[in-house]
């Protein structure tokens, strides 16, 4: 039995969404030990089988709601949350199964790197977001949260009030509790197209804002809860 047995993943699907399915041909490469949970705001496609280890759940819309859904269906004793446009790169599979070997009370979190879907420049945006992770305890939630499912229902898992920000508010209450986070020796590959689509300088702006803003108001809801 491997290590991936003890492993439910979990992606939210977005409306009119279909890059999971180019994800779900890589996770399918890892063998059918894993339980794979796709958590949509929508109706499965017709004509699409699904294998065996795969639950097409239909669920609200809301990212917090999607992912809270997929747990609560994961069997699993470690959960890993990927985004639907998440690709490998060399090193992940391995990362994952050594620290689920490890039986690690933490929260694993990987690399950041951009595709090449975008401007050059977002090389420095996955530069600063590593740095931010790893200095700062920030990873976002396209940086692959994985944790034990025990751990996750203690933090009553993602905030479905919040409409923006649920990844950062969750880290915040990770390490409130006291809870390590640890980076994996691996990189997540995702999307770089919002930068293209909307100009790499408005669009860095604009996530850095965000990031100080959504972080300040995780921590005033961590105190006055």
């Amino acid at each position: 039995m491997s290590a991936f047995s003890k492993l439910s993943i979990v992606i939210p699907v977005g409306p009119g969404d279909n890059t999971w399915q180019n994800l779900l041909t890589a996770l399918m490469l890892l063998g059918l030990d894993i339980e794979i949970i796709l958590s949509a705001c929508q109706a499965q496609p017709e004509n699409f089988d699904l294998p065996d280890n795969v639950l097409w759940l239909q669920t609200a819309q809301g990212r917090a709601r999607q992912l809270n859904a997929g747990a609560a269906k994961a069997s699993r004793s470690v959960i890993w949350f990927l985004h639907a446009d998440t690709r490998f790169t060399a090193g992940v599979i391995e990362a994952m199964q050594s620290y689920i070997e490890k039986d690690e009370l933490s929260m694993g979190y990987f690399n950041l790197k951009f595709a090449d879907d975008g401007p050059e420049q977002t090389r420095l945006n996955a530069w600063a977001a590593n740095i931010r992770s790893r200095y700062f305890g920030l990873p976002f939630g396209d940086q692959g949260f994985v944790i034990s499912k025990a751990i996750f229902e203690q933090l009553t898992g993602f905030d479905e009030t919040v409409s923006i920000g649920e990844d950062l508010d969750f880290v915040v209450r990770v390490k409130a509790r006291g809870i390590t986070l640890q980076e994996l020796p691996a990189a997540l590959l995702t999307s770089a197209r919002r930068y293209q689509q909307h100009g790499w300088l408005a669009t860095t702006i604009r996530h850095v804002f965000l990031t100080w803003c959504l972080t300040r108001q995780a921590k005033r809801r961590l105190v006055y809860s």
